[in-house]
């Protein structure tokens, strides 16, 4: 799975996660063995410069999606970079974490967040996520999956439905209801 270079530029990477060097020199030894895994550091230091609103961004996000689904789930959580959600009790805001400024642990797909002393749980689907969300864990969710707004908020009528399991379904046809309609003297 991991070779012991890897092992020793990875722990390099989560000992200082900010320090972009170790990631663009981890980035250039795997170039130079040809390893599709350069191409997903360079691409989610691409995206990270980029606007969605910016064409660009649509593209690498199509190829980091390509990208994940061919290598090694366990590496990718190390080197993806979701924001933190489900953490809404610590602050008074949305957390201002990202994955890969986390403490790493002995487990890849947990971390731990100095911010609010919560474990923080990387998920690789929606389901996983809501099943996380529910028990009131901190999640990053893998970049690429479909979401849509308010998708790790609880829902009783959800979980108690025959189709809990397809929770997170993304529903191109959904749309959503309209606003409550003025009274005809509040329009000036």
């Amino acid at each position: 799975m991991f070779t012991a270079e890897d092992r020793s530029f990875i722990r390099a990477i989560l000992s200082h996660p900010a320090e972009l060097t170790a990631w663009l020199v981890y980035a250039d030894w795997l170039d130079k063995r040809d390893d599709p895994r350069a191409e997903f550091i360079r691409l989610e230091f691409r995206r990270g410069q980029l606007r969605t609103t910016d064409p660009a961004w649509g593209l690498v996000e199509s190829r980091l999606r390509e990208l994940r689904g061919s290598l090694d789930p366990d590496w990718v959580s190390i080197f993806d970079r979701p924001k933190i959600e489900n953490c809404d009790e610590a602050f008074a805001f949305k957390c201002p974490k990202h994955w890969e400024n986390l403490d790493a642990t002995a487990d890849n797909s947990v971390r731990h967040c100095a911010g609010c002393k919560k474990l923080v749980y990387y998920c690789r689907t929606l389901p996983e996520a809501q099943n996380h969300a529910r028990q009131g864990h901190c999640v990053a969710v893998q970049l690429g999956v479909l979401r849509y707004p308010e998708d790790l908020e609880s829902n009783d009528s959800a979980t108690n439905d025959a189709d809990a399991d397809v929770i997170g379904f993304f529903d191109p046809y959904y749309t959503p209801p309209d606003p409550p309609r003025r009274p005809w003297w509040k329009f000036w």
